[in-house]
């Protein structure tokens, strides 16, 4: 099949695009290449084969316009959007202008040349401080951050083609990804706010002390907890749902997620025995806009889709712990 991945040169487009092509689909990658992906994209080529590439800006509707005339596609995954949860609160006009009015320049340019099917890379932030979890689907929404608003919007803006434009949409509410493809290509946002290569990162220096973001949640052991997803399990997600959603009408949407959360202090515990290195850490106040506790219920795209987590927190470390030592210095730079 022709699939169209938007930010495929990045953390989560880059794992979808290596399992689409090496599963033999014809693939373009439309990213503005900034932050380091030229190599991302080398990795590709050498590790599962060729694509053609678009470098285009979804702010600039004008090219986007041009680039997309007259081309259409069996599916389109789009995930390029900003994702830092503290900047979005620091930035929040440049979040809606990058995610939501980017997002509705591609679709414009998209649906006006009959593509149809849309996988959208939305996220369990929608959710906010969740009253119950394991989190349903059927669950309140609760936009407490920018970030989570934008996701949110361009979910409705999908809904709403999908209900008047004969648009077919399968929106994903992923929850914590993180690991890496055999060490090969991995998380390289700068500045990186994510756990797990945070930490990692940190064990690669001597003097480093992690920060963990508040011990006094209604949790365990007083840190907050995720549902941590390998990087490969979600990318065989976006590659399952393909199917669906070219065969069903509508708009669908679906947690992607393990069902078991993990505390940052149990992380710690999983990093430390799998590197065999003494992590010192410190308690700093909250971050603003984060929740407690975020736990997928993913029993919906189980039954309707049939995909399920296959690996476990020990597989995302150890595979995210090699991609660190591997990891090029200049991106700290």
């Amino acid at each position: 099949m022709n699939i169209l991945i938007t930010g495929g040169a990045g953390y989560i487009g880059s794992h979808t695009a290596l399992t689409l092509i090496k599963a033999g689909h014809k693939v373009t990658i439309l990213d503005h290449l900034q932050k380091h992906k030229e190599d991302i994209l080398e990795t590709l080529r050498s590790e599962a084969g060729d694509f053609e590439l678009l470098k285009l800006e979804l702010q600039n509707q004008q090219e986007l316009q041009h680039a997309l005339e007259n081309r259409t596609f069996d599916a389109v995954i789009h995930f390029a959007a900003s994702i830092e949860v503290g900047i979005s609160t620091e930035k929040p006009v440049a979040f809606v202008n990058n995610n939501v009015v980017g997002s509705q320049f591609l679709f414009d340019a998209l649906i006006a040349n009959g593509n149809k099917n849309f996988i959208f890379s939305s996220s369990a932030a929608v959710y906010g401080t969740p009253e119950s979890v394991p989190i349903k689907e059927t669950d309140k929404i609760s936009l407490e951050n920018p970030y989570a608003m934008t996701k949110y919007v361009t979910e409705e803006i999908l809904r709403s083609y999908a209900n008047f434009a004969d648009v077919n949409v399968v929106a994903l509410r992923y929850f914590n990804p993180a690991g890496s493809y055999n060490g090969l290509i991995g998380e390289r946002h700068n500045p990186e706010t994510h756990l797990i290569p945070r930490l990692l990162h940190g064990l690669t220096t001597d003097d480093f002390v992690m920060k963990v973001f508040g011990n006094d949640y209604d949790t365990p052991d007083g840190t907050a907890v995720r549902d941590y997803i390998h990087i490969v399990d979600l990318a065989e997600a976006h590659a399952t749902c393909i199917d669906y959603v070219m065969a069903n009408k509508g708009f669908e949407v679906f947690n992607i997620g393990t069902g078991k959360g993990t505390s940052i202090l149990e992380v710690i515990q999983s990093a430390e025995a799998i590197t065999g290195k003494k992590i010192n850490y410190e308690v700093a106040p909250r971050r603003i806009g984060d929740s407690a506790s975020l736990i997928a219920d993913p029993s919906k795209i189980e039954k309707m889709i049939g995909w399920k987590a296959k690996y476990d927190l020990e597989d995302i470390i150890s595979s995210a712990w090699e991609w660190e030592q591997k990891r090029p210095k200049t991106d700290y730079a």
